[in-house]
Formats: C-alpha cells, structure tokens, sequence
C-alpha cells in the first residue's frame, strides 16, 4: 500500500535541539497525514498536557501522493491538543505547502517545548536552523511572510506562521499558510504561539518518488477541461441542497430551513468570483477569490462555513453583508 515515507523529525525549540526516529511501521499502517499524526500524539503526547503548555506537541504531516499530478492531495495536517477544547485535535489546510513539506524528506514533523524568545524554525532536507526574531513581534501574517521572503528567499508556499492573535494566544487563533490558506479548526495557531514561534517553514529537495501510472494522467487531463459546479462555486455549491434537506444551520437550528438561502448561495459567491484559485496539483482549482466592486474589497473564500456560519446561522440573507 502507498504511504507516506520518511522519518520523524523532533524540533525542541526550548533547548534548540532535533531528533530523528525511524516510524516506517507507522507510515505502513496509519498511511500519512492525519492519520500518522494522530498515532503519534497518541503515543507521544500527554492526555492530560496544558494546550498552551510546553508539554503540548504539534504536529505536522501529509499524506504519500505528493510527487503526483492527483487532485486533492494537496493537503496539509496539523494535530495537537486545542485550546479550545482540551482535546486532540486536527486541522487540515490547503495551498502549497504540502509539497515543500513533503521535499525536506520527514513524514512527520514535531514541535515540543518552548522558547523563551520569538524565533522562526527553518527546516529543510538538510538540518534545521532556529531563528530568533525578536522584530517580528506583533507582526501580522502578511508582514511575516514578506520577511521571510526578503531576507530567506521562501515564498508564502513555504511558511506557515502566525499573526497577533496566535502570539497572544487567543484561543482560535489560526496557523496561515499560502497567503490565505488556514489551519483553522481548534486555535492551533495559540498553541504555536505559546511554544515561542512565528513561524515554520519547510524546503528541500528530497520529495520520496512514486510510480505516476498513464491513467493518473488521463483522469487528472479528464478533471483539468471537464465542467464541474465544484470548480465554479467551490464547498459554496452544496448550500441549496443542505437547505432543501434541512442540513443547512439556520438561526443556530432554530428552524429546519432558510428563506434567504438565494442571496447566500453558490450561484450568489460565483458572481463575485474574479479569477480561479487551487491548491498544489488539483485540476478543480475550487477556491474562490472574490471581489466586492462597490466596496473595493477582495479575498479568499467564502467557503460552505463562512456562508452558513455568518449567513443562515445569524440571519443574514445577502452574500455582501
């Protein structure tokens, strides 16, 4: 079975030290990503460990198909225990990052511990450096990457850093990665603001190659020139179906459907879509970069949880309010 490869890197970030262990028995079993991550905080992590404690753990992991031209593998995972919940949690963000992650040759990255000062960890194929970076201190996402950028050379696709919400340790505050693509569920991003760092970033050229059969390129041509509502609305596209079996959440499930679904759905976010957007190698590029005219205002998203938690849920019937 394919899975991922490559050891587990251990980054102490308190006494700026690493470790490498062999898991082949765990990338056999547990595949990669998710579910590797989730094996080791299980044997690894304290149940009982403060979420924005040095006895937390993050870690970060993807799936084996990396090197491949496969749609939605694309994907990045980030687990440890939240703030907001005190439990094991995973989140899972899209963009670029997998790749470069995949390419410093680990399956599995580990985070412990704290510093006592700010600092970036650069990882790579070839060891790993711990920046302190007392100047970027308040500093936001944006403004970390354009650091990072400027003095490293790494693009967004490489970083994955946090803004003032995570370095004061407000409890969702997200881990961002590729400009606009989130480690959103659960304030991941606290817990790497409790460890000290702002940022992580991952290059190298050690990718583990995989067979690439012809029928992977067939099915990734078929998807790249097929027409598909996913590839114009995005998670935006099942809103109307949820409303008509009463999945969609409206006024906090106060009532089984929403008389405003049409100023809230897929069909409303694709008149404000302006260019197409996707994450490493998916052929249906489903993002949705959006573009509010009258206001001059664009951005990423908004995706099936943005409309229902700040549409349906609170009442809201226009896609521009």
């Amino acid at each position: 079975m394919l899975h991922a490869e490559g050891p587990l890197l251990t980054v102490d970030v308190g006494d700026r030290s690493t470790e490498t262990t062999d898991i082949d028995e765990i990338n056999e079993t547990f595949i990669g990503g998710r579910g590797v991550a989730t094996r080791l905080a299980h044997d690894r992590l304290p149940f009982d460990a403060d979420p924005l404690g040095a006895a937390n753990r993050l870690y970060f992991a993807t799936g084996p198909m990396q090197s491949s031209t496969m749609s939605f593998t694309g994907r990045m995972n980030c687990t440890g225990i939240s703030p907001l919940t005190g439990g094991l949690l995973s989140s899972n963000a899209g963009g670029f990052m997998s790749r470069n992650f995949a390419a410093t040759g680990y399956s599995a990255v580990e985070l412990v511990g704290a510093s006592d000062e700010l600092v970036v960890v650069h990882v790579t194929d070839t060891g790993v450096e711990f920046e302190p970076v007392p100047d970027l201190a308040g500093a936001t996402v944006p403004e970390t990457v354009e650091y990072i950028e400027t003095e490293h050379g790494m693009e967004s696709e490489h970083v994955a850093c946090i803004g003032p919400g995570g370095e004061n340790r407000v409890r969702f505050a997200s881990i961002m990665t590729s400009e606009s693509r989130a480690f959103g569920r659960g304030g991941l991003g606290a817990v790497l603001g409790a460890k000290g760092v702002k940022a992580i970033t991952f290059d190298g050229d050690s990718s583990p190659e995989i067979e690439i059969p012809p029928i992977q390129t067939d099915v990734h041509r078929d998807a790249a020139t097929a027409d598909h509502i996913m590839k114009r609305q995005g998670t935006t596209s099942v809103t109307e179906l949820a409303n008509e079996v009463s999945a969609l959440p409206t006024r906090y499930f106060s009532e089984l459907q929403f008389e405003g679904v049409e100023g809230i759905n897929g069909d409303r976010v694709e008149e404000k879509k302006f260019k197409k957007a996707t994450c490493s190698s998916c052929a249906f590029a489903c993002k949705l970069p959006t573009k509010d005219e009258e206001r001059g205002v664009e951005t990423e998203g908004p995706e099936f949880e943005t409309v229902m938690s700040f549409g349906s849920n609170a009442g809201v019937d226009d896609i521009v309010d």
